[in-house]
């Protein structure tokens, strides 16, 4: 199964040149920026999740047709065994029984006996066989669909963790302007006020850089409703 290395993604921290006197509207601007990155974000992984779980899923169901296969293979070995036996017996019922062959009595007696159990077992494996039939043809069944599952899900994963990355990066992009902001002399009274958090300290997982979004954006909305 393919899968995708996924780069830590670290954030530009270093503060910028003082910029021009803010405004609420610019930072609400931002807010809602950020919040609709942070749902393409959340959205994208549930993606890549999903498409990680399938790719797993369908793992697994080939390991189980293949054992299933494995045992059907198996059961008919036997089973063909079983007809060669039956067949070799009534060869030599044929030859000890047949009706030029002039028999006594008792020796009447012992090919009915004979036949009498060679019909029963000629009865089960032609039973067996059409079990065995039944089965395989349920296996096949679940294999074509099968198939086209296992080829169609890796590349999906590829295309769920494409889109998360370029996500992750466009959250990164926004982390880079909450920084401009955050470091905007006109801005930076305010912020401190609100409690806006230290971008001194890069993110080093996408879980961490996911928290200074989520923090940076309640601080923007009670920078913009005091």
């Amino acid at each position: 199964m393919k899968s995708t290395r996924m780069s830590l993604i670290t954030v530009a921290l270093a503060l910028g040149a003082a910029g021009a006197a803010w405004g609420a509207d610019s930072v609400m601007n931002l807010v809602n920026s950020g919040e609709a990155v942070q749902k393409e974000v959340a959205d994208t992984k549930a993606r890549m999740d999903d498409a990680v779980k399938r790719n797993k899923d369908v793992a697994a169901q080939g390991n189980e047709l293949a054992a299933e296969k494995a045992k059907l293979m198996a059961d008919f070995a036997d089973w063909q065994k079983e007809n060669d036996s039956i067949k070799q017996r009534s060869t030599d019922f044929q030859n000890r029984c047949s009706p030029d062959k002039k028999l006594e009595q008792e020796q009447l007696r012992a090919c009915k006996k004979d036949a009498d159990e060679l019909n029963r077992d000629i009865a089960k494996v032609n039973s067996d066989n059409a079990d065995l039939n039944k089965r395989n043809d349920a296996l096949n069944a679940k294999i074509q669909p099968y198939n086209l599952e296992a080829q169609n899900a890796p590349a999906e994963q590829d295309a769920a963790y494409a889109a998360y990355n370029a996500a992750t990066k466009k959250e990164r992009s926004w982390l880079d302007a909450a920084r401009d902001q955050l470091a905007n002399d006109a801005f930076k009274s305010y912020g401190a006020k609100a409690g806006c958090p230290d971008m001194g300290v890069p993110p080093q997982t996408t879980e961490a850089m996911e928290k200074m979004t989520d923090d940076i954006i309640a601080c923007l909305k009670r920078v913009s409703n005091p």
